[in-house]
């Protein structure tokens, strides 16, 4: 398949897909005093596909689209321990913590692989 926009790569689509399911759940416990950790959770993970989005835009600069995508590696695994957080402070269910954590795991190995490939494919 031909990526012709960012919204065309299923690591920017699945980041922000993960984004909204995210927000909706931390959107219920959006507390006074809690709003420190949820406000960190909601800036590491929508860092996820500006950082895609970003380095898309240099993707005929190896080197640069890399760099946005190891950004939003960090920003995927930022928002998995901001995840642990919430869920040992038992501000979100185990159950539901563990899914969105499974899935943004799988988002940080989607993001690595394309890393890899990108690597591969310019001998960078």
């Amino acid at each position: 398949m031909l990526v012709k926009q960012v919204s065309d790569l299923w690591i920017y689509s699945r980041s922000r897909e993960l984004g909204r399911v995210l927000f909706g759940m931390v959107d219920r416990i959006y507390q006074k005093d809690k709003i420190a950790e949820i406000s960190q959770i909601l800036r590491s993970s929508s860092s996820i596909s500006s950082n895609i989005a970003e380095g898309f835009s240099n993707r005929f600069y190896a080197k640069k689209f890399i760099l946005y995508l190891n950004i939003a590696l960090g920003s995927s695994d930022e928002t998995q321990n901001h995840l642990r957080i919430l869920i040992n402070k038992n501000y979100i269910s185990s159950q539901q913590g563990l899914e969105i954590l499974r899935n943004y795991k799988n988002l940080s190995v989607r993001i690595l692989n394309f890393i890899n490939y990108i690597q591969k494919k310019h001998g960078t």
